[in-house]
């Protein structure tokens, strides 16, 4: 099972997810302004603040990279939670 945790689908269909969250996240603030409320993942910072362009980009697919690529893709299911 471990074997699919780091395979390069699972890591791009997570950020096609968290894409479309984030356009569903904002096309509701556009409407009601944003929601101040802490980030689950990251308790430090609002969930509104999060920059989801860095956060893709920092937890993306290294070939090659086994253990990288499993927490790439454990943060990216958090951040699902989170939005």
């Amino acid at each position: 099972m471990s074997q699919l945790l780091d395979h390069q689908d699972c890591i791009e269909r997570l950020q096609k997810d968290l894409v479309d969250l984030q356009g569903a996240v904002l096309d509701v603030f556009s409407r009601t302004g944003p929601v101040r409320v802490p980030s689950w993942k990251f308790p430090d910072k609002l969930s509104c603040h999060l920059d989801m362009v860095a956060l893709l980009d920092e937890y993306d697919f290294v070939d090659g990279d086994g253990a990288s690529n499993q927490h790439s893709r454990v943060v990216l299911l958090e951040l699902v939670i989170d939005r």
